[in-house]
């Protein structure tokens, strides 16, 4: 799954500097995702006050969880 996230200089460098990114669920699905980032591209605006920064992601599976 490709995902995007726009931000100023150092929201981009918390989430780029955290190897899984844990996303949090519905009330009644599964609580909690965990996600690896992987092609992981930052790009500028033009005028300089937001980033964005695009990525692959990969969900994380336990051991013996895919079964």
């Amino acid at each position: 799954m490709r995902v995007c996230f726009y931000g100023t200089d150092e929201e981009i460098t918390r989430v780029c500097e955290r190897p899984v990114l844990a996303v949090l669920g519905p009330r009644h699905a599964q609580p909690v995702l965990a996600f690896e980032l992987f092609n992981v591209r930052v790009t500028a605006d033009p005028y300089g006050a937001v980033f964005r920064l695009a990525a692959d992601l990969s969900e994380v599976w336990e051991r013996g969880e895919r079964d």
